[in-house]
C-alpha cells in the first residue's frame, strides 16, 4: 500500500512545460512548443530524448515557430510540481529552420535559477503560478532557434540513472545582431549520471544546497 501512494504522489508530480510569453503576450497554450507524448521524465541522460524530451527530435516538426528578438523577457509556464530542484533554459541555432533541427548537437546555456534565498526554483514559480521569467541575450545571431527549458528534480537524485530531468523545446525565429556566444555544451553528452549535480547520494543528509549548480556548465557570454 505505502509503495502504491508513493508512486501515485510521484506521478502527480510529474510536469511539461505548457506556455510561454513575449515580453508579456503568449502566442497561446502549447502553442510552438514540442509537446511529449506524456508527461514522464527523461532518467536516461546519454540518450537523445535528455535535448527535447521523448519524440522531440522527430523532424520535420509540425509545431509553429514563433518570433522573439534578441534582449526579449520571456515567461515560460509548467505544470507544479514538488520536486525540488533548478530550472534552466538553453538555446540550440541559429539554424535556418527550426522545424528541421533536431536538438542533437551543440547547445549553450542562457539562464538558471538553482536555491536562492531558501528555496528551489521550484518553490519560487509555485508562489507565481508555476512561472519563471528570464531574459533572451541581449546578442544574438538571427535565426531559427530551439529554446530548451528543463527542471531537474533531485528528489531521488541519492540513487545513479533516478534523477529526474523534465525538458520541453520551444521552437522560436530570434531577430538579433549579435556574433557568437559560448561556451557550448553538447547534448547528449555533456551530462554524466555521476556528475556530482546529477547524483547526490546525501541529498536529504548533509547536502549544502547553496552549493549546487545546475548541469551545462556556466551561462554563455553572447556577444
Amino acid at each position: 500500500m505505502l509503495s502504491l501512494l508513493l508512486f501515485a504522489v510521484g506521478a502527480l508530480a510529474h510536469q511539461n512545460f505548457h506556455q510561454f510569453w513575449v515580453n508579456g503576450v503568449s502566442p497561446g497554450y502549447q502553442t510552438c512548443i514540442r509537446m511529449p507524448p506524456s508527461n514522464n521524465p527523461v532518467t536516461n541522460v546519454q540518450s537523445n530524448d535528455i535535448t527535447c524530451n521523448v519524440n522531440g527530435n522527430i523532424v520535420p516538426s509540425s509545431v509553429a515557430v514563433c518570433s522573439a528578438k534578441a534582449g526579449d523577457t520571456i515567461k515560460v509556464q509548467w505544470d507544479s510540481s514538488t520536486h525540488p530542484g533548478p530550472i534552466t533554459h538553453f538555446l540550440y541555432g541559429p539554424v535556418s529552420n527550426a522545424q528541421q533541427a533536431t536538438g542533437v548537437g551543440s547547445w549553450f546555456k542562457i539562464n538558471e535559477l538553482d536555491y536562492t534565498n531558501g528555496e528551489w526554483a521550484n518553490q519560487v514559480m509555485e508562489a507565481q503560478n508555476m512561472t519563471y521569467e528570464f531574459k533572451l541575450p541581449a546578442k544574438l545571431p538571427s535565426g531559427d532557434y530551439l529554446l530548451r527549458s528543463e527542471m531537474e528534480a533531485l528528489h531521488a537524485s541519492q540513487t545513479i540513472d533516478q534523477t529526474q530531468f523534465y525538458i520541453g523545446c520551444a521552437q522560436l525565429r530570434i531577430t538579433g545582431s549579435g556574433s557568437s556566444c559560448s561556451p557550448k555544451i553538447q547534448l547528449p553528452g555533456a551530462y554524466k549520471d555521476t556528475d556530482p549535480n546529477i547524483y547526490i547520494p546525501n541529498f536529504y543528509y548533509g547536502f549544502d544546497p547553496t552549493t549546487f549548480t545546475a548541469p551545462g556548465g556556466p551561462v554563455a557570454t553572447c556577444t
